[in-house]
């Protein structure tokens, strides 16, 4: 998962035997720091709790990946897999063959109730049999993003308690959900929709999401990680995106390689030259994009993909030092693909949380509140010297005006 506003970037690397852009996948983002990696972990399993929280300390966490690694089955399997040692995937076949037979006879109380809940928010999605599979997926997409995080706030994906917070039950009747719940509800909309797919894990066994068959081709779309903002940041991925934030066995889950059906790619922007970048960046960001591709009208050498990165590595530290109104807090992470349609590279950025501007609605920070936090810093810190070179003493000289950024940390953290 990518963290957001941290301090210190990396260029990317160019393999240099080839002189062409790296389309590996391989991650593109800034240097995180452990804590901030460790409450990232905790959030993505949407562990509530102090008594949760304090079970994942440093070395618990490594030990727990450690032990991961040493217990791992010699084949990955997509059901009744534990994610974070509590958290079962389990399947919901059984609801949706009843949906389609019409047949209950063979579900309990509990699986008929989920049923009963799944129909009426099809039937909210508004969904026809003249749909495509795409539009179909689209639709339960929108819907889930946004119907299921009414009035939940900030604590969107954190769970209020952990009974059915992996099952559709929780998630539909509670909206009390960690990623397995939102992998597993929507593995049952699609099933329901006569729609192939599959709840995915990672290698250390701590998040899940999915994978979607559309014309024959997979995609990986993750619900959880797009929870209250409906921004497409995590819909319909390729392999080489989501590999820039997760690991997981490319020999058992299927192939995710067509752009076809992502929306940053339907909607990808095109550029003269490398040095229209930036304007191109701007543009996204006036539209409060959460993500953006842009192709080139000039061919990519290896030389003008460092400058790309370049250009991305002195924007991302912008908006960074400077916090601007209505712009993000930072770009998250950016990586070259190859474009599926005629092989040209594309430069895919992802695009952190925008700041506020005083009315960005329902539950955003006044000035007034940001302020104070931002002074509750300073004062708290006031005694410690910057490293050389460090911002830290800019941070305090220019207290009376500088704003924080909005949200807590548990914002920041699980609306990547």
């Amino acid at each position: 998962m990518t963290e957001k506003n941290v301090t210190g970037c990396e260029v990317p690397h160019l393999p240099a035997d080839t002189g062409m852009p790296d389309v590996s996948g391989r991650p593109k983002k800034r240097l995180r720091s452990f804590a901030r990696a460790l409450a990232a972990a905790v959030l993505f399993l949407g562990v509530a709790g102090s008594a949760a929280v304090s079970t994942f300390t440093l070395i618990t966490l490594k030990d727990y990946i450690a032990k991961q690694e040493e217990a791992k089955d010699v084949s990955t399997a997509e059901n009744y897999v534990t994610i974070a040692e509590q958290y079962e995937i389990v399947p919901t076949t059984d609801i949706s063959e009843a949906f389609r037979s019409g047949d209950t006879s063979g579900l309990d109380d509990k699986q008929k109730e989920t049923l009963d809940m799944a129909e009426a928010a099809l039937s909210e999605m508004k969904i026809t049999d003249g749909m495509t599979d795409f539009e179909k997926e689209k639709a339960v997409y929108d819907w889930m993003t946004t119907s299921l995080q009414q009035d939940r706030g900030a604590l969107t994906v954190i769970p209020r308690t952990k009974e059915d917070c992996d099952r559709p039950y929780g998630v539909l009747k509670y909206q009390n959900a960690v990623c397995v719940g939102y992998a597993t509800t929507f593995r049952l909309f699609m099933e329901m929709l006569d729609i192939e797919c599959m709840v995915a894990h990672n290698s250390e066994k701590y998040h899940t999401w999915n994978l979607v068959r559309l014309d024959g081709d997979w995609y990986i779309t993750d619900i959880y990680s797009d929870a209250g903002q409906n921004s497409y940041a995590h819909f319909n991925m390729t392999d080489v995106m989501w590999g820039q934030q997760q690991s997981w066995d490319y020999s058992f889950f299927p192939a995710a390689d067509s752009l076809k059906y992502n929306m940053t790619w339907q909607e990808k922007k095109q550029a003269d030259t490398i040095y229209d970048l930036v304007p191109a960046l701007r543009e996204a960001m006036d539209e409060k994009k959460s993500s953006v591709m842009i192709g080139f009208n000039e061919e990519i050498t290896g030389e003008k993909a460092k400058i790309v990165d370049a250009i991305t590595t002195a924007v991302d530290n912008t908006l960074m030092t400077n916090n601007y109104k209505n712009m993000p807090y930072c770009l998250n992470s950016w990586n070259w693909i190859q474009d599926t349609e005629d092989n040209s590279y594309l430069f895919c950025i992802n695009i952190g949380g925008y700041n506020s501007d005083g009315s960005a609605g329902e539950g955003a920070l006044t000035e007034a509140q940001q302020k104070e936090i931002q002074d509750m810093i300073n004062k708290a810190f006031a005694d410690l010297t910057p490293t050389e070179g460090g911002e830290g003493a800019k941070g305090t000289e220019n207290s009376d005006t500088a704003e924080a950024v909005p949200g807590s940390v548990i914002t920041e953290v699980i609306l990547d």
